[in-house]
């Protein structure tokens, strides 16, 4: 309890930044989009046919994006995702920059009636982090 008293600003950061884990991690729980790594996502894209959707803007994703990714910009999203209801029974990896965004589309997908929906954990950034090839349009 002396420690705290006498570095409150410190254990006030610590309490904050814990709360804003547990507020993310809640969050993404609740969107009910389960998250897998690029390894993972990899498998999905090669032997089960599946989707990568990129939900950075156009600009970010004409830079660099995954391997036959669809672009459908957050803002842009709701119209977009019409040509994806062929694909409702595939495997659809959802990613953004960094992998805080990626969930909310992930989220309107399965109201949808997507039946596999992921996030990419970390986004592009985990992806190109991990050594993963990219393509540019």
């Amino acid at each position: 309890m002396e420690f705290i008293a006498n570095n409150w600003i410190l254990f006030a950061a610590l309490a904050a930044v814990i709360g804003w884990i547990m507020m993310s991690e809640l969050g993404r729980v609740a969107q009910g989009v389960r998250q897998v790594d690029a390894t993972e996502a990899t498998r999905l894209y090669n032997k089960q046919d599946g989707v990568f959707v990129d939900v950075r803007p156009e600009a970010e994703f004409n830079k660099g994006h995954l391997p036959g990714a669809v672009s459908m910009p957050e803002g842009k999203f709701e119209p977009r995702h019409k040509r994806l209801h062929k694909q409702k029974q595939k495997p659809v990896i959802v990613y953004c920059g960094n992998g805080m965004v990626a969930g909310k589309a992930g989220k309107a997908l399965k109201q949808e009636g997507f039946e596999q929906v992921m996030q990419l954990k970390g986004g592009y950034d985990g992806w190109t982090g991990a050594g993963f090839p990219t393509e540019r349009k």
